[in-house]
């Protein structure tokens, strides 16, 4: 059985899409990041989203960020806000 990646926020703005290819012209692939709570199940589904996105032939890279504590703020959060076009927080148990 395979995996089917969903967004659940919907359509991309125009001018937000745009602004991306832009960002991505310059940088040659799209910035993807992946922040782990540290809850026991969220490493599992995000090397799943690892896989998929690579697996893509798009050429993404992929920025990996773990919070120390599930329950406290993420010290990367400004590291992920500057260099990702888009960033999946995972938040599973």
């Amino acid at each position: 059985m395979g995996q089917e990646i969903m967004n659940p926020v919907g359509a991309i703005p125009a001018e937000r899409r745009s602004a991306h290819r832009e960002q991505r012209k310059r940088r040659g692939k799209l910035v993807i990041g992946l922040l782990n709570n540290s809850k026991p199940n969220v490493a599992f589904f995000l090397e799943g989203v690892d896989r998929e996105l690579r697996a893509q032939p798009t050429p993404y890279e992929i920025v990996s960020v773990v919070k120390p504590r599930s329950a406290g703020p993420s010290p990367d959060i400004e590291l992920l806000a500057a260099r990702c076009d888009y960033v999946i927080n995972a938040v599973a148990d």
